[in-house]
């Protein structure tokens, strides 16, 4: 009762005055019901009892005892009961979680007692923070909307309370594979396993085991290992953890294929061995609520992709990701388009979409996408991650390859902080002129009849050379800052928390930049004379 009652108040903005004659029924109601003793209507009674009748509904409560004692449980446990409570407002969406998001954010190792995080308390942190994670996406759906200041601030707290908690549950995991001696990636099986490594919605527990049960028209979110991967991730207005979205398609014998589109080689379709065998950092399962038009959508998409592929003239990859034209098609776009199809036009996924900030345009012309100073604040896309977003689909499973999570926690803050340095200090990339030198050679080779085969599954006809300078430039810098990453982790009890990351990165990058910026030095400087600061 308590939780139906609720139910009808979460996220819903309601005037006071509605509400206080909510109350006015409910205590009528239990002065009624107190002249009964019977235990059932005792437990009635209570039930109704525990609805707020202020008017603004439960503040957030974000005590600071649990963050001081390193209690990351109890702060989980505290974040899922104020989710629970009533939300009066966008604004109060936004504030709440905006609190929680920076107690999570600005935990650091020394809070935690290691000896108390036996395996036991680790999987409990875990489940709930995933129990969490679902309850705030199904909240999400009565967020009919986000164009309003404070709707669009209710989204991103959201996506950032998501991202938030998803990282402590890697953290969790990672001290847990410290534990495990030294497994390697391939070591786990993407899509399968126990707990807490395959994480499984209540809601499909009994249909979902792990990837034989996948369906028609689901959508495998995966985060690779690249930086490039992490680039991906992070270019958007919102930080996403996610670089590739895939479209399953299960055929009338019951067989499972993909229909991926990649960098490398375009769109294609293949047997799901071939996505598994990736050994991805993260793979989440989605799945749209309409069984039919999902496996539609996944049948046209695979046959579509198929003929194109079996003439062997893939669907080129779309690097300007617009995906209002399917001439060409990146790895989101293939779910936009299939389900598009399926529906003739009517259904648009996802419902919330990625925009881009200013300061970042040099970064994403290079890249190829189209957005620039003119559309910058019109122009949006379909990240991966967006999909994760959407109401019209839940989560189903999750899986993420603990000997690869605190690789990619690293990546992803080596890229956070890139982008953050181009949008306040200018910061941007400088390829040199052998790195141009190396990608015209390569561009070249590529179109020569002679070695093009041996270079198909290398890089696209359609990357121009200012792409391939700028994935060149981008692996190398970055590599620097993991060395130093890698330096810091080794000989500690236990791993940087997010903020330490930071905080490590920073350092490193004023170090660097005070050898730069002297003449007597600057040939010492590790990675400013490809990356640094310049005027617009």
């Amino acid at each position: 009762m308590e939780r139906a009652t609720k139910s009808l108040l979460n996220f819903i903005p309601q005037s006071p005055e509605k509400k206080l004659i909510g109350c006015d029924l409910i205590n009528k109601l239990m002065e009624f019901l107190m002249i009964f003793r019977s235990l059932a209507v005792s437990a009635l009674i209570l039930s109704l009892s525990s609805v707020s009748c202020s008017p603004l509904g439960q503040k957030w409560r974000v005590p600071a005892s649990y963050t001081e004692k390193g209690d990351i449980y109890a702060l989980i446990d505290q974040l899922g009961s104020d989710v629970e409570n009533p939300v009066s407002s966008a604004k109060e969406c936004h504030e709440g979680l905006s609190q929680y998001y920076q107690e999570f954010f600005q935990l650091t190792s020394d809070k935690f007692d290691a000896s108390s995080l036996t395996s036991e308390y680790l999987d409990r942190v875990i489940k709930r923070s995933f129990e969490t994670r679902l309850l705030i996406k199904e909240k999400l759906k009565q967020l009919t909307d986000a164009q309003t200041p404070d709707e669009v601030g209710c989204l991103a707290s959201v996506r950032d309370m998501i991202r938030v908690l998803r990282y402590v549950e890697d953290y969790m995991v990672e001290i847990k594979e410290t534990k495990n001696g030294d497994k390697k990636g391939e070591d786990y099986k993407s899509l399968e396993g126990l707990e807490p490594y395959l994480l499984v919605n209540p809601t499909f527990k009994d249909s979902f085991k792990d990837w034989h049960d996948l369906k028609s028209g689901d959508m495998i979110l995966s985060r690779g290992n690249a930086y490039s991967s992490a680039a991906i991730a992070r270019i958007g207005a919102v930080d996403t953890q996610f670089s590739h979205l895939t479209l399953v398609y299960r055929d009338d014998s019951g067989k499972l294929f993909t229909v991926e589109a990649h960098i490398e080689i375009g769109n294609v379709t293949a047997e799901i061995h071939e996505h598994l065998e990736s050994l991805n950092a993260r793979e989440v399962v989605f799945r749209f609520g309409d069984a039919k038009m999902a496996h539609k959508a996944a049948k046209m998409m695979y046959e579509k992709v198929k003929k194109r592929q079996d003439k062997k003239n893939n669907i080129r990859y779309d690097f300007g990701m617009d995906y209002k034209d399917n001439s060409k098609l990146f790895c989101s776009e293939v779910i936009y388009d299939g389900y598009q199809m399926a529906s003739e036009g009517k259904l648009n996924l996802p419902k919330f979409k990625t925009k881009f900030n200013r300061g970042l345009i040099p970064f994403l012309g290079a890249l190829g996408i189209s957005v620039n100073e003119q559309n910058v604040d019109t122009f949006d896309t379909f990240a991966p991650g967006d999909i994760e977003f959407d109401p019209r689909v839940e989560l189903v499973a999750e899986f993420r390859n603990p000997a690869k999570v605190r690789d990619i926690r690293m990546k992803d803050a080596i890229l956070t902080n890139f982008f953050k340095w181009m949008e306040s200090e200018n910061y941007a990339f400088d390829p040199t002129a052998m790195m141009g030198i190396k990608a015209h050679a390569a561009w070249w080779m590529r179109r020569t009849p002679f070695i093009r085969k041996k270079l198909t599954e290398k890089f696209p006809l359609n990357m121009k050379t200012a792409q391939l300078k700028m994935f060149m430039v981008l692996d190398i810098v970055a590599e620097e800052f993991h060395k130093e990453l890698v330096k810091i982790h080794e000989g500690r009890e236990l791993p940087l928390s997010p903020i330490e990351m930071y905080q490590a990165i920073e350092a490193f990058k004023q170090k660097d930049a005070a050898l730069y910026t002297k003449k007597a030095t600057r040939k010492k400087a590790v990675f400013h004379k490809y990356f640094h600061p310049t005027k617009r």
